[in-house]
């Protein structure tokens, strides 16, 4: 890794700032594409994306009949222009898979908090999200639970990289439970079909939490994560 005149680091080719740059202008160009699809486009691939999630979610229990308890998945409530959550969460809880989702803490840390139909929320002070009220817990107590974790993002290469609003919750949270290890809970986006991207479009930092695979309307889509590779 080099300095050049102006102090900027390189790494791969790229300075730290022109990484910066290149990412902000991808999410403004993901951002205006995302709000340009049609509303009932978002709708009818946010239904076929749920429906995706659940036959997932759901095929180990396919014969169980209910018998074999169900697990926690760990997923967050839409904003549009999201894909929409709302009936995916509804259809988890009714199948009784437990839900949790994430609530913004100081310096852009994650708890969860269990999610049930009619639960009261709140507006984050720290996002523009809606949060359940209630009692917030660590990942680490809810990990032994969870099957998988639902993932937002305005983009997924088909190397398992990530962009996102630029917060770093989910960075922070993701590099605490590494994909690597022992029994990782799987991490998979959420995304419209038109935001999987191909390989090398999002500038990757060292720092970028990759994913095991993403959602859209045509299923699930895994990756063949090769950064660590390269």
């Amino acid at each position: 890794m080099g300095v050049d005149s102006r102090g900027c680091e390189h790494n791969g080719g790229m300075t730290r700032s022109l990484r910066a740059t290149e990412k902000a202008r991808l999410r403004a160009s993901l951002r205006t594409a995302r709000a340009a699809i049609d509303p009932t486009e978002r709708q009818d691939q946010s239904d076929a994306l749920g429906e995706a999630v659940v036959a997932h979610v759901g095929r180990p229990f396919a014969d169980s009949a209910g018998a074999t308890p169900r697990p926690t998945v760990a997923a967050y409530l839409g904003v549009d222009p999201e894909p929409r959550t709302a009936s995916l969460l509804g259809e988890l809880h009714r199948l009784g898979f437990g839900v949790v989702v994430p609530i913004c803490e100081p310096a852009y840390e994650l708890s969860w908090g269990a999610w049930t139909p009619g639960i009261a929320l709140e507006r984050s002070v720290r996002a523009p999200v809606d949060e359940p009220v209630g009692p917030r817990r660590q990942f680490g107590d809810l990990a032994p639970q969870v099957a998988l974790i639902l993932v937002p993002a305005l983009g997924v290469d088909v190397e398992g990289n990530r962009i996102g609003q630029g917060g770093g919750y989910y960075d922070r949270f993701l590099a605490r439970h590494p994909i690597d290890e022992p029994g990782a809970v799987p991490r998979l986006g959420v995304v419209y079909r038109s935001e999987i991207l191909p390989s090398g479009v999002i500038p990757a930092e060292p720092y970028d939490q990759q994913l095991t695979g993403a959602f859209t309307a045509d299923g699930l889509l895994r990756f063949d994560r090769t950064r660590d590779a390269r």
